[in-house]
C-alpha cells in the first residue's frame, strides 16, 4: 500500500474527528444562544416590572403590595444572577470546544499537507519509473533497428 493512501485513512479519521469537534461546537453555540435568549428575557421582564411596581407606587398602593413587588423582583434578580453564571460557563464551554475543533483543524491540515507531499514524491517517482520504462524500449527498439539494417 503507497504511503499516501496509508496517510489518506488517517486524514479521514482525522476530518471525521474534526466534523465531531464542529458539531459539538455548533451544539454548544445553541446552548449559548437559547441561555443568552433567556437572560435577555428575564432582564427585559425584570425592567418591564419595575416599570409596573413604580407605576404603583406613584399612584399609591399598600406597603404590603409594594413588599410583593420587591420580593418577587429580589427573586428574578436572583434568577437572572443563576442564569448570568449558567452563561459564563457557556461562554467557555463555546471557547474551549472552539479551540478544540481549530486544534483538530489544524491537525487535519497538518496531515493532509503530508498526504499531499506523500502523493508529490509517488507521482515523481511513477514519472521516473515511466521515463525508464521509455527509455528501456527506445533503446530496444534502436537496437532492433540497428541490426535489422545490418541483416539487408
Amino acid at each position: 500500500m503507497k504511503r499516501s493512501n496509508r496517510l489518506q485513512v488517517i486524514v479521514d479519521i482525522k476530518a471525521n474527528q474534526e466534523q465531531k469537534a464542529l458539531e459539538r461546537l455548533g451544539q454548544s453555540q445553541r446552548e449559548h444562544t437559547k441561555i443568552k435568549g433567556q437572560v435577555d428575557g428575564l432582564t427585559v421582564y425584570r425592567g418591564d416590572y419595575v416599570d409596573k411596581c413604580n407605576a404603583f407606587a406613584r399612584d399609591g398602593v399598600k406597603v404590603s403590595r409594594l413588599i410583593e413587588f420587591r420580593s418577587f423582583i429580589d427573586k428574578l434578580d436572583v434568577a437572572i444572577a443563576g442564569q448570568e453564571r449558567i452563561l459564563k460557563s457557556m461562554e467557555q464551554d463555546v471557547l474551549q470546544k472552539r479551540n478544540m475543533w481549530e486544534f483538530t483543524h489544524r491537525s487535519t491540515q497538518s496531515i493532509q499537507k503530508v498526504r499531499e507531499s506523500a502523493m508529490k514524491v509517488e507521482q515523481k517517482q511513477e514519472n521516473k519509473r515511466e521515463q525508464s520504462e521509455q527509455d528501456e524500449f527506445a533503446s530496444r527498439l534502436g537496437r532492433k533497428k540497428l541490426t535489422g539494417y545490418a541483416a539487408y
